[in-house]
């Protein structure tokens, strides 16, 4: 039974290092044939979901990080990443951004600065997907023309805790923490920690008293 188990944790090793191989190769593939502008050091555990219309646009900085898939991201509700860009919509992520199991949909426009951390099974939505009156949503075949979005802006150094959900319109401030499982509907100044749902501040993220950690 020892040899076995350990033949087994042998296995496992390979695979997670051929993984990062494959995972690139495999996802390069995928960023080439959606127009995606990206480089070249990115690394990868696991293969994305595009779908990138060709009169949307997806760029990605340097030394990105992602994790997609169950086996490369055991936190619990792990899924693949969702990087979806609708028409004229515009998704930007910028350096040493890393990511794990993330939806981002946009129709209009995320912006996603530096050194950004964004937790397992967040998704963020620039949109709305349906309309709010009643009578577009409830029409069949139903309207979509009534459909609002509004840009999403997250500032560098922010960090938003996993299975966290940022709506339409939101800005989230350079270096703010957004706690986990928080619903995000209205702008995070810089440096503050919120959470919960609907999301509220909670302090100053400044103010932490890291030696205590």
């Amino acid at each position: 039974m020892y040899v076995i188990r350990k033949l087994y944790r042998l296995l496992r090793v390979v695979y997670y290092k051929t993984a990062r191989i494959y995972s690139w190769l495999i996802s390069s593939f995928k960023f080439y044939l959606n127009g995606v502008k990206f480089h070249r050091d990115f690394i990868g555990f696991g293969i994305p979901i595009l779908d990138i219309n060709m009169k949307g646009s997806f760029s990605i900085g340097k030394r990105f990080r992602f994790n997609s898939g169950k086996y490369h991201a055991m936190g619990g509700r792990q899924q693949q990443c969702y990087f979806v860009v609708a028409k004229g919509g515009e998704l930007t992520i910028g350096d040493n951004v890393g990511v794990t199991s993330v939806a981002l949909i946009c129709h209009n426009k995320i912006s996603i600065g530096n050194n950004v951390k964004i937790g397992i099974n967040t998704v963020i939505y620039d949109t709305d997907f349906h309309s709010l009156d009643a009578r577009m949503r409830n029409s069949y075949p139903e309207r979509l023309d009534g459909v609002k979005s509004k840009p999403v802006i997250v500032h560098d150094g922010a960090f938003i805790g996993g299975h966290s959900t940022i709506l339409k319109g939101v800005t989230i401030g350079k270096n703010s923490i957004v706690g986990a499982g928080s619903v995000v509907f209205e702008d995070i100044p810089d440096e503050q920690v919120w959470a919960g749902n609907p999301a509220r501040y909670v302090r100053d993220n400044y103010k932490y008293d890291y030696a205590r950690v």
